[in-house]
């Protein structure tokens, strides 16, 4: 069972933190520590991987998505959606599913697995239902994260995840700061729970295959936390605290026909502004501090 808090402060309260490349920065109208950055950035690429364990060309899938990590550090994230008739229960198979999977795959208009989101935005002919659906196939995803990373964002996150190791209890700080007016009518902050490591059967794969970016869930539910209106200016701050009840396991302990135990060293989180349900702006992986 989770619990949520949310606390929004203003930006005079004082932060303690630092940037996702460990550097801590400071209000000048404040003197305060950040944890976003008052520079202005790129976007970086969100990508929501829609797999499955009895999905033969998954593997494939899972290995461009790590091309996108190695080749770009900090400037891409991976979510791995288990989600369809490839990643439903069955016997002798992991259960890696989610909460929040069928929605999110419902929302992208997945014809087929492995299917991807890049930022959850359409790039015109290259969905796979030929239309208007965000899902794409593999081969699409390195050459829109390319498009994506190079566009400016108007926005920036700063986020610090900490886990009471001894009550299993996560507690999320996420920080946005608006480098230049966004126009959108609405923005939200979506936190994502993370695990790799589990070792399972994969279809395509091998039967100790180590699966990584599993999505375990939401922290903030399928579509996150909206930022006030009035906080989406230029120079304007947002802060919010997500507590979290992190469980022993997710689906069963034992794998399969489970998805696996918690082992905590093995969770991270990842934070990212959408535009309402899709149009993900920008995104941040945050490792998890472990007390």
């Amino acid at each position: 069972m989770k619990k949520i808090f949310l606390l929004s402060v203003l930006a005079s309260v004082m932060l303690i933190g630092c940037t996702d490349d460990g550097e801590t920065t400071t209000d000048p109208a404040s003197n305060n520590p950040t944890m976003a950055s008052m520079e202005e950035q790129n976007r970086n690429a969100v990508l929501e991987d829609f797999t499955g364990v009895r999905c033969g060309f998954c593997p494939d899938g899972h290995a461009i998505a790590a091309n996108l990590l190695v080749n770009n550090p900090d400037r891409v994230v991976v979510i791995g959606v288990n989600v369809g008739y490839y990643a439903d229960p069955a016997a002798g198979w992991a259960n890696f599913t989610s909460s929040y999977g069928q929605a999110l795959n419902d929302q992208s208009g997945v014809k087929g697995y492995p299917a991807g989101t890049m930022n959850r935005q359409l790039f015109p002919g290259k969905s796979q239902n030929g239309a208007d659906g965000l899902a794409m196939s593999r081969n699409h995803w390195a050459s829109t994260a390319a498009e994506v990373m190079a566009e400016p964002s108007p926005v920036n996150i700063g986020a610090k995840a900490v886990l009471n190791k001894a009550k299993m209890e996560l507690t999320v700080t996420y920080e946005v700061y608006y480098t230049d007016d966004e126009s959108a009518n609405e923005n939200r902050v979506n936190v994502a729970l993370l695990q790799s490591g589990m070792v399972a059967r994969q279809s395509g794969g091998t039967n100790d295959y180590v699966h990584k970016h599993v999505l375990r869930d939401l922290l903030t539910g399928p579509w996150g936390n909206e930022v006030p209106s009035e906080k989406t200016a230029k120079g304007m701050w947002h802060t919010e605290t997500v507590t979290y009840d992190v469980p022993a396991d997710y689906n069963g302990a034992t794998i399969p026909p489970g998805g696996g135990a918690v082992v905590a060293e093995d969770l991270d989180v990842a934070v990212f502004v959408a535009r309402g349900k899709t149009d993900i702006i920008t995104g941040i992986n945050v490792p998890i501090t472990i007390e």
